[in-house]
């Protein structure tokens, strides 16, 4: 049909959707982008934020959402998507809402599901205290992620116990189907696994979190942000300690596409901790440009500073530690009895 007319509409239409079906989004959105006066924003505006979504061009899709005139179902559930990775959690939960209210298919409980994983990071980053939903969690995705905003709360035995009655539906939802294997279930569980294994952290049990973190690699799964969260929990442990196993498990928080996985405070603990390792592997010059560059992204946020200045410390440069808390302590007020008593510990060492 191309051959004969190339902006031949439902044929265009029908090109995109089979490229979409491919995964082919890169060749997908070339397709919208050069016959944009017959596939106009209102034709094909659903497949257009699409390939945007899947490309992680997130403020495009949600450009192309917003410019829309018709405002469909399947826009408003990419919207709700696009807002939860935009980290807009309040307007996220209003799209949902709404999506919920005014919907009548088969896809309630997966906006259910959805609803509760923006309530759980709301619990995690901002430290909202979450409203009840009044959801009932019959999922083993729906306790996960209430056991999630009860870990945002510190409410941690009562977290554990969500995991435990998820792990235990995962279990069960899986083991209906005969073509399920054990290896199978095992990795849909590793994410149950790894929340369990930080509640651990959190209580001090470290040799029991560290076991679980490490049998959850072993089992590599194909999760990378995942993983890189993982890794990152056993350098926070390691600490100063097994600095060897530390830099391998770098390698796991460097892995292609990790930066679309995880949220920007996800990724600012990965680089703190970078930072100090690299403190720790006496790699001065490179702890200096981590620590600087994320002084440059939240200038107001104290552990750069306080990096730089045991960088300094550990070459000996103890005034100029001091000097450099100083200067932070005097531009950020809020911060100044902190710092002060940072500074206050160096002049001890110092005699």
């Amino acid at each position: 049909v191309l051959q004969i007319n190339k902006d031949d509409v439902t044929a265009l239409q029908c090109k995109v959707v089979c490229l979409i079906q491919n995964a082919n989004f890169k060749e997908a959105l070339g397709v919208i982008n050069t016959h944009t006066k017959v596939l106009t924003n209102d034709v094909i505006a659903f497949e257009k934020a699409y390939c945007e979504y899947r490309l992680n061009r997130i403020e495009s899709a949600l450009k192309t959402i917003q410019s829309a005139s018709q405002q469909t179902d399947k826009l408003k559930e990419l919207y709700g998507q696009v807002l939860y990775r935009l980290e807009r959690y309040d307007d996220c939960l209003a799209a949902y809402r709404d999506l919920i209210r005014n919907s009548q298919d088969e896809y309630e409980e997966e906006r259910k599901t959805n609803l509760s994983a923006v309530v759980a990071a709301q619990s995690t980053w901002e430290k909202v205290v979450p409203e009840d939903l009044g959801l009932r969690e019959a999922t083993y995705e729906l306790c996960y992620n209430s056991a999630c905003a009860l870990i945002g709360q510190g409410k941690l035995n009562e977290a554990m116990k969500k995991l435990q009655k998820a792990e235990e539906l995962c279990r069960q939802s899986l083991s209906e189907d005969s073509d399920v294997t054990e290896e199978d279930i095992e990795a849909e569980l590793a994410i149950i696994h790894g929340q369990m294994a930080y509640i651990m952290q959190l209580q001090g049990r470290t040799e029991d979190a560290l076991q679980l973190y490490n049998q959850i690699i072993k089992l590599k799964p194909t999760d990378v942000g995942l993983l890189a969260v993982i890794a990152n929990n056993i350098i926070t442990i390691n600490k100063d300690q097994n600095v060897f196993d530390s830099k391998k498990k770098v390698k796991l928080t460097n892995a292609e596409g990790v930066e679309h996985k995880l949220s920007k405070k996800q990724l600012q603990a990965i680089e703190f901790n970078k930072a100090l390792l690299a403190m720790y592997t006496n790699q001065a010059d490179q702890c200096r440009k981590l620590s600087a560059s994320l002084q440059s992204q939240s200038p107001e946020h104290l552990l750069p500073v306080l990096i730089q200045a045991a960088q300094l410390c550990r070459e000996k440069q103890h005034a100029k530690a001091v000097g450099l808390l100083q200067d932070f302590a005097d531009q950020h007020p809020a911060n100044a009895a902190e710092i002060k008593l940072t500074m206050a510990q160096l002049k001890i060492a110092q005699g």
